[in-house]
């Protein structure tokens, strides 16, 4: 296991120093280029804008990605990539030197020109220089991209992840006004796209005539880092479904993964209306299909509700312990609100806790804004109709 602490900072500052003095501020336009971002689902999915400035500006370019077995499903069908590369089945922190050794050589036989790294990792810097990539481009904060060619100051204006990872497109001479109108991308594939549309029809009961509402519960748990205090309370999710039945007379669909489960049971069980529970039952390109043709999202600080918003489906996102201003969801279309409590200030001595986190009023009176400013889809109720006749 190999992990990054303020030990391997000093090094990674004190090894920086012939790299600076090799290093050239000049970039080449590439003809072979990978994206060195492994984990997780969310932070992947925040990097697309990256991929899509740079696959914009240099269309002739190979754009490989390599990605963890968690985040892979995130950019499978993207069809900016040519190939992705394994990195590990979680955190590439938990790979033996061994075995990062063999996944370097990997790289090295691929014959990369160019590497872009977002991420300020000392360890994904060490692989891009080790894997004998000869441009290197990434963020160097407090020492941590010491091998990179081109090494990308932290911009002093820019707070949201995206906008850090864009740094690297500015580097790469990518025209600003290409970065200021990228946004997150996921595209689910054309085969998850129809067992979508046949599930709402049969298992559903939905043909476009009410509002298609999806929720999920979970998240706060990836191969890095788990915080299940990320995760709304049950309760509140409960009057709220209840809400969008009763106010809207919508489908309620839940969503999330089989371990999440017990909470989507748990909300099915205390709900007055009838609900679908599809947890456990879709994968992500599923996922993100259904969110495609949904009237709203509800999700936390989770992968999926970056997912959801990338579609461009009304999205609600529910921060709890962290800043939604480092982290939401990063798009240009559809409508996202986000709801925040910042505990800032006199309670910040305090743990946090959603006692004084998000409360129902709130996201009722978002809900109640997102569906009554999205169109109803009236172009997707033909097709449904065509399946369901078997025509």
């Amino acid at each position: 296991m190999i992990r990054e602490n303020f030990l391997t900072a000093l090094a990674a500052r004190a090894a920086r120093i012939p790299f600076a003095l090799a290093a050239s501020s000049a970039f080449v336009p590439p003809q072979k280029a990978l994206i060195l971002h492994p984990c997780c689902l969310s932070q992947v999915m925040l990097a697309t804008p990256l991929l899509a400035a740079l696959q914009t500006t240099y269309p002739q370019t190979r754009f490989d990605w390599a990605v963890s077995d968690w985040a892979r499903a995130a950019i499978i069908s993207n069809p900016r990539i040519t190939e992705l590369i394994r990195t590990a089945p979680g955190d590439i922190h938990d790979l033996s030197w061994r075995e990062l050794g063999a996944f370097i050589q990997q790289l090295r036989d691929q014959n990369y020109d160019t590497c872009f790294i977002p991420s300020r990792s000392t360890l994904l810097a060490y692989v891009a220089w080790r894997s004998k990539i000869p441009q290197r481009i990434g963020l160097n904060v407090n020492g941590r991209g010491f091998a990179h060619s081109i090494a990308v100051k932290k911009p002093t204006n820019a707070t949201h992840t995206t906008a850090l990872y864009l740094a690297l497109a500015s580097a790469a001479n990518v025209p600003e006004d290409t970065i200021q109108n990228v946004s997150m991308e996921f595209i689910p594939p054309d085969r998850d796209r129809t067992a979508v549309t046949r599930r709402l029809i049969e298992e559903v009961d939905w043909l476009g005539d009410v509002p298609l509402v999806l929720m999920h519960p979970g998240g706060g748990v990836n191969p890095i880092q788990s915080n299940e205090l990320k995760r709304w309370p049950i309760e509140r999710f409960t009057l709220l479904a209840n809400h969008c039945i009763e106010k809207h007379l919508a489908k309620v669909v839940l969503v999330g993964t089989e371990t999440e489960r017990p909470l989507t049971k748990a909300i099915d069980g205390m709900l007055a209306g009838k609900i679908t529970n599809l947890a456990g039952r879709l994968n992500l390109g599923e996922l993100g299909a259904m969110c495609e043709v949904a009237d709203l999202y509800i999700g936390n600080d989770a992968g999926p509700t970056h997912i959801a918003a990338a579609t461009g489906c009304p999205t609600l996102a529910i921060y709890g312990p962290s800043d939604p201003v480092l982290s939401r969801p990063y798009t240009q279309k559809g409508k996202l609100i986000t709801l925040w409590h910042d505990a800032s200030g006199v309670e910040e001595e305090r743990p946090f806790s959603w006692d004084i986190g998000v409360g129902i009023d709130k996201a009722i009176a978002a809900v109640d804004k997102l569906l009554a400013e999205n169109i109803e889809n009236e172009s997707s109720l033909p097709y449904l109709t065509s399946l369901k006749q078997g025509t």
